[in-house]
This record gives C-alpha cells, structure tokens and sequence, in this order.
C-alpha cells in the first residue's frame, strides 16, 4: 500500500481474531484523518533494553514511539489504509532508524481499532539496539527487548475488560490501547483552553462516519448513543457471564449434595463387611 524510502505500511490478517467469531472483528474501516493520528500516536513512548554493554548499565529511557518526522511522513497512509481495512485485517507498518545510512534496527508494529479503543502492538524499534545473536537467526521471535509503551498526558491508556481484551498473538506481548474518542477530546480541551487559541479547529473533533459538514452538537450525539450501545452490550454480556456462573455453581452444589449422601452408605457398607465374621 505505502512502500518508500524504507517505510512499509500495509494491511495483514490480525491475528488476534480467531475461529469464526463475529464478536471480536475490528470496527474496520475507520475514517480517520491524519492530524486524528498523529494526536493518538504522538501520545505513545516506548522504553526497553539496548543488547549493548551500555544498556547494561544504564536504565532505559522512554522515546516517542514515531518521531515528528516520521508522522509527518506516516499519518497520511495510515490514514488511508484504516479507510480501506476489512474487520478481520490490521494496520502494520516497517519504518527504517531514522538519521542513520543504513542499520538493521527497525520500528515494527500494527494498529487496529475495535470496540472504542485504538490497539498498539510493537514487536521492535529502531532506538533499542537489538541483542547480538552470534551467527544465529536475525532475530528471535521470544526477543521483545523488555519493551514496555508508555502514554503522555494529557492522554491516558485504556483499562480494558476482560471479556474486550483482544487475544494477543503468543509473541507480541508489547501493547497498549487508547480510549480512542477520549483521548482525541482530552487533547481538543487542553487546546481550546490554551490562549488565543481557536476552538473551532475540525482536525480536533473526534473521528466518525457523518459527514463533516454536520454539527459538533450532532456529532456528540451520535457518539454519546454509540458509547451507550457499547456499554448495554457489554452489561448484557456480564449478566450472561453471571448467570453462566450461577449456574455452574448449582451443578456444583447438587454434586457436592450427591457425594455427601454417598459417604455415609460407603461407610455403613464397609462396617457391615468388618463385622461379618470369617469362616
């Protein structure tokens, strides 16, 4: 889809939908613009450990995930690869270490939108050196450089239930999700209140599928009826979950019964055989 000057950026199948599920499926296509994701992914840092001598030594710092530069350069086709993403694809992209003529090290990773979160999964990047293999593979998949992401205020990560937690792939274990709408509205604010600012830039309104030429107020609303929706699915899957469970321990409790009735006819049947006496 976007393949220039070593950046790669594309779409794959997401391995974190499985089986036939209809359930777990992203919330694919998307319209997002540009400036939409540039505010989502300049709020992402990522730390871990350089396989040198040096990073032995030395505690690792958090860096931006993408450097200005770089979303400069990526927003636009991340953009236009959620347009076009099926429900059952992710967003991937390769990107070279920057400033650099040539080097091994590169950011890779995949972003994916589904219920009302934006997921970050990252399996490298270009600022932690990766460890020496000694001849071997060019890189163990078990690697992940104890990566670890990190979100800048005035964002804020994600406490996803359980039953919304996507099923990780085994080896990216280096991820993080956004509270998409709220963290694109938390940056809006932080700008509006800032002096001399304009409030009515449309590049900070949270993403949507009505037509821009519709209202803030319109737009709000139907967001609000979407965050609703979401919440009485969910409600409703934990009451099925509950009711599962009190089920499950109804079975329990009637074989818990059955087994403490058949305790004392064992014990009477053994007694009965003692007490008999031997030809």
């Amino acid at each position: 889809m976007y393949d220039q000057e070593g950046i790669r950026i594309g779409l794959e199948a997401d391995p974190s939908i499985r089986g036939n599920s209809q359930t777990g499926l992203n919330h694919h296509p998307i319209d997002l613009t540009p400036k939409d994701l540039t505010v989502l992914l300049e709020s992402i840092q990522v730390s871990g450990y350089s396989g040198t001598i040096a990073g032995l030594l030395t505690k690792p710092e958090p860096v931006p995930l993408f450097t200005a530069t770089e979303l400069s350069v990526i927003s636009e086709p991340l953009a236009v690869a959620f347009r076009e993403a099926k429900p059952t694809e992710r967003v991937f992209f390769s990107l070279p270490k920057p400033d650099v003529t040539y080097s091994e090290d590169r950011t890779v990773g995949a972003l994916f939108y589904r219920g009302s979160y934006l997921h970050v999964v990252v399996t490298d990047h270009s600022s932690i050196i990766r460890t020496d293999t000694g001849g071997g593979d060019y890189k163990d998949l078990r690697d992940t450089k104890n990566m670890k992401l990190w979100v800048v205020g005035p964002a804020q990560a994600a406490n996803i239930p359980d039953f919304e937690e996507p099923r990780w792939a085994h080896f990216e274990r280096v991820h993080i999700s956004l509270p998409l709408n709220d963290v694109l509205m938390r940056k809006a604010y932080r700008r509006g209140a800032a002096p001399n600012q304009e409030r009515t830039d449309s590049s900070l309104q949270p993403p949507t599928t009505i037509p821009t030429d519709h209202s803030a107020p319109t737009t709000s609303s139907g967001e609000l009826q979407q965050q609703i929706r979401g919440l009485s699915g969910m409600n409703q899957e934990l009451r099925n979950r509950l009711d599962e469970q009190h089920q499950q321990m109804r079975q329990l409790q009637e074989q818990l019964d059955q087994l403490r009735r058949e305790v004392p006819r064992s014990n009477a049947n053994g007694q009965s055989h003692k007490s008999t006496p031997a030809p």
